[in-house]
């Protein structure tokens, strides 16, 4: 039996029929509420239980810095989704294949004086930037030169505190949609389509050129872990991959339930049992 901790109100959605899932299955689950006072989380479960976490990069940095005794506690060895880490293993179908790695505070002295990404810019005059860190210290979006130059502005406007976060530097492209994909055991497990020109779209399943793509990657020797979340756009009318995410911090949206329900315990009661026997206490750490 499988113990999970649900965060209510993340993702913009309910977690009942989540939570009404895990227990159709035969297992434990308890909510974080904020709205109704329920939040002392760490102590739902007896800590040497198996535990998963499902919720908000707030709470999963909390267990993480925390060292929570818990296994798996969060579904994801976070390093492996650094940028640094997955784009050299994804970087055929990557969207942004011809980005580059920088700390953020050379990006803002420096962006006007680079010939290659003002030739990129030429049309758009806006740059794609986001976070090297799956824990995302600020969302990623689209940016103008101008925006840029102001480092203290940018950072106060994202609560940053450190300049030589790296950051990934794209040119502008167009996305007509996005899906996300859970992967298992390298296959696709199930998928949704979340996005459609820029406005929330939720629907199941994903079209054939964006299935190729997926099963592509799905099938390639590299994995971030036995169960993940690969994130798929469509852009000109080829598809590509956005970004991939852990799972105990990625909406669902119209994917299935069941078998994700169903894959994420068998995944992580055979990890509790593996850390037992090897007399592993936690899987918690958290990345520099």
């Amino acid at each position: 039996m499988i113990n999970w901790i649900l965060e209510d109100g993340v993702f913009g959605c309910s977690m009942t029929p989540l939570a009404n899932e895990i227990e159709k299955q035969g297992h434990n689950v308890k909510i974080v509420d904020y709205t109704r006072g329920i939040t002392d989380y760490q102590h739902f479960f007896p800590k040497t239980e198996c535990i998963i976490f499902y919720g908000s990069l707030h709470i999963a940095q909390q267990i993480l810095s925390r060292n929570l005794s818990w296994i798996p506690g969060i579904i994801g060895t976070i390093e492996n989704y650094c940028c640094t880490a997955y784009y050299p293993h994804l970087k055929p179908w990557l969207l942004n294949a011809d980005g580059y790695i920088l700390p953020l505070s050379e990006l803002s002295s420096s962006a006007f004086d680079n010939p290659k990404l003002l030739l990129s810019l030429e049309e758009s005059k806006r740059l794609f930037i986001r976070p090297n860190s799956p824990l995302k210290p600020f969302a990623g979006g689209l940016y103008s030169l101008e925006e840029l130059t102001d480092l203290d502005s940018f950072m106060k406007r994202h609560y940053l505190e450190d300049p030589n976060i790296l950051v990934i530097v794209a040119p502008e492209k167009p996305i007509e949609a996005e899906w996300r994909v859970i992967i298992a055991q390298g296959q696709i497990l199930c998928a949704s389509q979340y996005r459609q020109f820029g406005k929330p779209y939720y629907q199941s399943g994903m079209p054939e050129v964006v299935q190729r793509v997926a099963e592509a990657v799905a099938q390639q020797q590299w994995q971030p872990d036995p169960i993940w979340v690969l994130d798929l756009c469509c852009s000109n009318n080829l598809a590509y991959v956005l970004e991939i995410n852990f799972l105990s911090c990625s909406a669902l949206y119209q994917c299935d339930l069941s078998s994700v329900v169903r894959e994420a315990s068998n995944i992580a009661w055979k990890k509790w049992v593996e850390c037992r026997r090897g007399g592993i206490t936690s899987q918690n750490s958290f990345p520099g």
